[in-house]
């Protein structure tokens, strides 16, 4: 019975490995969805994300980056945040301070907060609190396969099963700071603080790259094969750790 216990245990361990290789296709470089890297979740980051890309007006904005020129914009910690497009195909070159972790989202990525959301009409509004509400209006907005497809190689190998990483922020919301200027007094709302939040999409957590050049490119694809994403070129090395 032990030796049979013992068997078992092995066979049980081995699926798990290959389970685990299996997302981001064997790519050792990726977090897998669930685990935490440098103390940081998918979720915590999901959040942290969201404040970095709204602090910096539309003007200077990475979303909206031609080139990569807005790469090194707010960023601090031990990751450095990347973000997509909001329509079409961009090269970006980014220089990254060796050791730093990489979070980026894949496009299909929606934040809503109270009290400017739901919109009025929504059937979400009939929920009891606001962090329901928020979560409901977020939720409805996701595209999920098949209406979308994404493609994403790293320095030219394909990363698999991107559906799953698909990953929410906290489940108790966060605060969604918003300065003056900043992306969304751009677009007219009022500065101050929203809460609660929440953020829901599709993210990449990949461990610190070796010094040196890489290739990262991401494609979000609509049922219409119109597509967003990003080539970045990232140069790995130098720089301080903020």
């Amino acid at each position: 019975m032990n030796k049979k216990l013992v068997r078992s245990v092995v066979a049980v361990i081995g699926l798990m490995l290959v389970a685990t290789a299996a997302f981001a296709g064997g790519h050792s470089n990726f977090v897998v969805p669930g685990q935490e890297f440098l103390g940081k979740s998918y979720s915590e980051l999901a959040s942290e994300w969201s404040n970095w890309l709204v602090t910096e007006p539309i003007a200077t904005n990475p979303i909206f980056d031609p080139d990569g020129r807005f790469c090194d914009r707010n960023q601090s910690g031990k990751v450095w945040f990347l973000a997509s497009t909001l329509g079409g195909v961009v090269d970006r070159t980014c220089e990254v301070p060796a050791g730093k972790a990489i979070f980026l989202s894949l496009g299909g990525v929606f934040v809503s907060f109270a009290p400017e959301f739901p919109s009025a009409g929504d059937p979400c509004l009939q929920l009891a609190t606001s962090l329901e509400r928020v979560r409901c209006d977020v939720n409805e907005d996701i595209p999920v396969a098949p209406s979308i497809s994404f493609e994403v190689t790293l320095d030219g190998e394909p990363v698999k099963d991107l559906f799953a990483f698909r990953a929410q922020s906290q489940p108790g919301g966060f605060n969604l700071r918003v300065p003056n200027p900043s992306f969304l007094t751009d677009l007219g709302l009022p500065a101050g603080d929203r809460s609660p939040a929440v953020a829901d999409g599709y993210f990449l957590f990949l461990k610190p790259l070796h010094p040196g050049t890489h290739t990262l490119n991401f494609r979000m694809i609509n049922p219409d094969q119109s597509e967003r994403g990003v080539n970045y070129t990232l140069i790995i090395g130098g720089g301080d750790d903020h």
